[in-house]
C-alpha cells in the first residue's frame, strides 16, 4: 500500500465505474483473483493443509488481498471503491472453485490473458500507458479468455473477449461522444493444455497456464466475421 498518496486521503466513497472500458478492467480483476486463488491454494497445500481446505483458503486469501486494495481506493478521490471490482474479484475466486469441482469430469476450465499493443496508446499515453506499462493499462490490446480443456487432449477451445476504440473520457464526456467509438470483439480459438504436457507444477507451468498462446482464430466484431491467421 506504500504507493498510495496518503496525504490526499479523504472520506471513504463508492465510485460507479461499471460503464467504463467495456468492462475489460473487470475481466482483469477476474483473471487476477482466479490465478491468485490458484497460487495461494498450492501454497496452502504445501504447508500441509487438506486439499479441500487449501482451495477455500486460496480463494479467500486472493479475494481478501484484492478486496483490501479496493477498500483503500475508497479513501482517494482519484479512485473510489468499486462494487463492480468487488463483484469481479468474487467471480474470479468462484470460477477457481468451480474449476476444482469440475475435476471429477474429463474437463477443466482456465482463465487466460493475451496482449498485443494497440495504436490507441499513442493517443492517450497518460491513460493507456507507455512501453511495458501498456500491458496493464491499454485495455484495447488485452484479450481475456475462457478456455475449456479436456484432460486427455493437448489443445482445447478458447473463447476470448476484447474491445477497441477505448481512449477514456468517462464522466468527463457524455456517453453520446465515447460510446460510438467503442466496440467489442469476440474471438474463438484454440489453446494448449499445459497441465497435460507439463506434469510437474514448475514456475514455467504456473506462467504458461495463465497466458493464452497465439493461435489462428475466428474473430467477430462490428457485425462481421473474419479469420485471423495468428491472434495474440
Amino acid at each position: 500500500m506504500a504507493w498510495y498518496p496518503w496525504s490526499n486521503a479523504k472520506g471513504w466513497r463508492l465510485f460507479d465505474d461499471g460503464i467504463e472500458w467495456k468492462q475489460m478492467d473487470k475481466l482483469g480483476h477476474v483473471w487476477t483473483t482466479y490465478h491468485l486463488s490458484r497460487l495461494y491454494a498450492e501454497l496452502a497445500q504445501r504447508e500441509g493443509s487438506h486439499s479441500t481446505l487449501a482451495l477455500y483458503v486460496g480463494a479467500v486469501l486472493a479475494w481478501s488481498l484484492q478486496g483490501s486494495v479496493e477498500i483503500v481506493d475508497g479513501f482517494f478521490p482519484k479512485w473510489g471503491a468499486s462494487l463492480w471490482d468487488l463483484a469481479a474479484n468474487s467471480a474470479g475466486s468462484a470460477l477457481f472453485l468451480l474449476n476444482h469441482a469440475m475435476r471429477t469430469t474429463p474437463w477443466q476450465m482456465m482463465i487466460r490473458f493475451s496482449f498485443f499493443p494497440s495504436p490507441y496508446a499513442k493517443e492517450r499515453p497518460d491513460a493507456l500507458g507507455r512501453g511495458i506499462a501498456q500491458v496493464l493499462k491499454d485495455y484495447n490490446g488485452q484479450t481475456y479468455w475462457l478456455c475449456l480443456l479436456h484432460k486427455k487432449l493437448p489443445v482445447g477451445l478458447a473463447i476470448g473477449h476484447s474491445a477497441r476504440g477505448m481512449i477514456g473520457g468517462y464522466h468527463q464526456e457524455p456517453p453520446s461522444i465515447w460510446k460510438p467509438r467503442e466496440w467489442r470483439r469476440w474471438v474463438l480459438s484454440l489453446d494448449v493444455n499445459w497441465e497435460l504436457l507439463l506434469k510437474k507444477p514448475t514456475l514455467l507451468r504456473h506462467i504458461l497456464v495463465a497466458i493464452k498462446i497465439p493461435f489462428p482464430a475466428f474473430v467477430y466484431e462490428r457485425a462481421r466475421f473474419r479469420v485471423a491467421g495468428v491472434y495474440f
